[in-house]
């Protein structure tokens, strides 16, 4: 069983089960083959491996993915918006202020090129910052 990450659009993603092998997902996927996957999606995709997690996008990125620079408190501040925490609750456990935890959303937003929050979300996991452990 392979967990695939498909990015319809960039702040909309679904997570499915696939029985097969993630090469031959990447490879089905990357050779445009795509259809038996996900029949109801335009391209062309382009399909990529993250851990055991793999990757389907619209857009491809033949260079390595550059990774923006993030502290270790706006780490923590987007770990805890990926557990579902408001700014509120993540200040709480911070020990800081509310407006300090927007303040850290706000510049990883501008570093991750998002507006929603969803997005931020999405790209972190793009791009390798964040993990998602999703439980069946």
């Amino acid at each position: 069983m392979t967990r695939v990450l498909v990015f319809n659009e960039p702040d909309v993603f679904q997570i499915m089960d696939v029985h097969e092998d993630p090469a031959a997902i990447i490879t089905a996927v990357n050779s445009g083959n795509w259809m038996k996957y996900l029949p109801a999606e335009r391209g062309p995709l382009y399909a990529s491996q993250q851990d055991e997690l793999v990757i389907i996008t619209h857009y491809a990125n033949p260079s390595p993915i550059v990774r923006p620079k993030v502290s270790r408190r706006e780490m923590q501040v987007l770990q805890m918006l990926a557990e579902g925490l408001t700014a509120s609750q993540i200040a709480l456990q911070m020990g800081v202020k509310p407006r300090t935890v927007r303040g850290y959303v706000a510049r990883l937003k501008a570093r991750l090129g998002a507006q929603t929050g969803q997005q931020l979300l999405a790209r972190a996991v793009a791009l390798g910052l964040l993990k998602l452990n999703i439980q069946q």
